[in-house]
């Protein structure tokens, strides 16, 4: 029975491992470029395995897609979320800074998501599964300015949040003409006006 149990394990884990590997492919792939120019092909052969053996885990491309957007972006709001409900006064600097080296850091998932927002094109029940998520980002987004005693439309507020962050990524993460350092400098400069922009809004609405 002990025999059993540790086989199922190891199966379990060997199942895991080529799982996450095929996650892991086609989340390059699918930052390469927009989804629709994506084949199977192409992310068996990132993977390093046999376009067959995806769809033992995956039944289609769009499933995949689904699954490594959805597993991708929890880590993201996870990643934020400790620090969001850890501390008592959250600067909303820090939050916006926290939100751009993430984002920065996981270039490829990044690139993924906005590659979809621009051309993807999936089913019903794949789109729900990407809302749930979505919605999960506008919570903590709505979490932080809530700590700001704002009182006017938290979520309309956060919607403003993330589209203000998401247009820096998109206008200046390949600023041509400047290094690296240099851009992620500048796009720090425009979330601290973003933000001093906000806060002015939020004060103001109180009166």
């Amino acid at each position: 029975m002990a025999g059993r149990n540790t086989l199922n394990k190891l199966k379990q884990q060997e199942r895991e491992i080529r799982e996450n590997l095929i996650v892991d492919a086609a989340r390059t792939v699918f930052g390469s470029r927009t989804y629709d120019q994506v084949s199977m092909n192409e992310i068996a052969k990132a993977a390093g395995i046999a376009k067959s053996s995806i769809y033992t885990y995956f039944p289609n491309q769009e499933a995949l897609f689904v699954e490594t957007a959805f597993r991708d972006t929890g880590k993201f709001i996870a990643a934020l979320k400790k620090r969001v409900l850890t501390e008592r006064s959250t600067s909303l600097e820090a939050f916006m800074d926290d939100y751009l080296d993430y984002h920065i850091e996981h270039d490829a998932h990044w690139r993924m998501i906005t590659h979809f927002a621009l051309h993807g094109n999936i089913g019903e029940a794949s789109a729900e599964k990407l809302n749930q998520i979505s919605r999960q980002v506008m919570d903590l987004l709505e979490t932080v300015l809530k700590k700001f005693d704002y009182k006017g439309d938290t979520r309309l507020l956060s919607h403003t949040l993330f589209a203000a962050l998401s247009g820096i990524m998109i206008s200046f993460r390949k600023y041509p003409g400047r290094s690296e350092p240099a851009r992620i400098a500048h796009m720090k400069r425009i979330a601290k006006l973003v933000e001093r922009m906000l806060l002015v809004f939020i004060q103001q609405d109180e009166h």
